[in-house]
This record gives structure tokens, sequence and C-alpha cells, in this order.
């Protein structure tokens, strides 16, 4: 008697115990239609050892975890997905944590408003206050655009000593980036798209190849008038130190896009 009862107690805990980890998994992804995002909420002592890959039939990104809650966007377009979580087991092999498939149905190009991983912004952030004043009383997104470009390339430097330590787990933050007056590439097109999309104009982070530049680049694609504009304040707030005025926009010959966000 002794041992069925064991036996059922040990059957209820691992019951209990499957049924929990069910939930807690299926609570870290969390699909966000009307932003184009998903959400990773995960409660763990060392990020670095968790990746998340996102899947489409149109591509593959994959992300660092950087905090308890992330936001990524959804930008290959309308379809199905696989969002899979992974934790590292050594070196380069990791196991799955949990997984979340789902069909994507919404407006083209709104995940280009949205707050994600590497353009963060908010209503009561410092970007966005300034990107408003800025734009204050201006009337088409071209003279938003200007604006905002104006002031980037006036007011950010490029950190040179930064461009030489950073790894590859390196997430910009725009409000920091604002703050020190001063980044990378990556920072420069991830404070050009937050302060953008806070005033409601879609912008991309893009990065991969330029002949502006023999290292790998950072730069925004601005939807303007119904066509993608390419707009590099890295590139411009060099040429404005030097007292060489060249367009903002620039032409797409010179760029081509690896990965874009």
């Amino acid at each position: 008697m002794k041992r069925i009862v064991l036996t059922f107690v040990m059957a209820l805990i691992l019951t209990l115990m499957f049924t929990l980890t069910a939930v807690a998994d299926s609570e870290i992804i969390k699909v966000n239609t009307e932003e184009s995002t998903i959400s990773i909420n995960l409660n763990v002592n060392d990020y670095s050892e968790f990746k998340v890959i996102v899947k489409s039939e149109k591509g593959k990104y994959t992300y660092n975890l950087y905090s308890q809650s992330e936001i990524l966007p959804l930008q290959m377009g309308n379809g199905k997905y696989t969002v899979g979580v992974y934790q590292k087991i050594e070196g380069k092999r990791y196991k799955l944590v949990t997984k979340k498939e789902f069909v994507l149905n919404t407006e083209e190009n709104k995940v280009y408003l949205a707050s994600s991983q590497n353009v963060t912004w908010n209503n009561e952030s410092a970007t966005t206050t300034l990107a408003h004043q800025l734009t204050e009383n201006l009337k088409t997104d071209k003279e938003k655009l200007e604006a905002i470009h104006s002031y980037i390339i006036n007011n950010i430097t490029y950190d040179k000593s930064k461009a030489l330590s950073v790894t590859t787990r390196y997430n910009p933050n725009a409000e920091a980036t604002l703050k020190d007056s001063k980044g990378i590439c990556y920072d420069y097109a991830s404070l050009t798209a937050a302060m953008l999309r806070s005033v409601g104009i879609k912008t991309k982070l893009v990065k991969g190849n330029s002949t502006y530049t023999r290292f790998y680049h950072a730069w925004n694609e601005v939807l303007i008038d119904g066509s993608w504009l390419v707009v590099d304040t890295t590139a411009d707030a060099a040429y404005n130190a030097q007292d060489i005025n060249v367009s903002y926009i620039k032409n797409t010959d010179d760029y081509k896009a690896d990965k874009v966000y």
C-alpha cells in the first residue's frame, strides 16, 4: 500500500513539475502582433549563455539576451515564424529551452516604428523629448528627417576608442549615446532610428557593408513619401567635422545590407 501511495505521489509531483515547466515556457515567448514584435521574458543568472533564433521562410536572425525582458522585431514580413530560445551547453553547442510557432498577419513595415532591442525608445525617453522639440513646428516627414539628421551630425562625435574595443555582444543604447554625445556607427544608426520612430517616421537600422568604410557598418533607411532613403549619420558627422557639405540622401549602390532591424 505504501508503495502504491509513494508511486502516486511521485507521479503527481512529476505531473505538477511538467505543468509548471510548460506554463513557464509558454510565457517566455509572447507575440505582439500590433507592433510586429516578440517579447522574451526569461529570469536567469547569466544571459550570456542564452540566444534567441527567429526564423521565417525569408531568413533567420540570431539575438543575444541581456536582461529579463527583451523586445525583438519581426521584420521579415507576414507569414509563418518559429522562435526558439537556446541555452549554451558547452563551446558552440546549445540546447533548445522552448520554442513558439505562429503566423504573423499585420500592417506592412509597422515594425519600423516599434521599440526593440537595438532601437529602444518610449514616450518618456530623452531621445523622444528631443525629437519632438526638434520637429515641433515642422509639417513634413522630410523636414523632420532633416532636423533630426542635422542635430545628430552636429552633436554626436565618433568614438574611436570604443570602435577598437567593442565586442560581438555589444548592443547600442540610444539614451546613452545621446547623453555621452559620442558613439560608433551602430550607436549613430540606433539613435537616428529611435528619434525618427518616436515622431512617427518608419526607419530601419541596417548593418552590412559600404563603400564609405572598409569595416562592417551600420546605417539607416527612412521611409519618406513612399520611398526608402539611405541615410548615414556616421559618415555625415565625419564630413561635417571637416566642414564638407554632402547630401544626406546616399546612393543605394554604395551600400549592401546584411541584416535589417
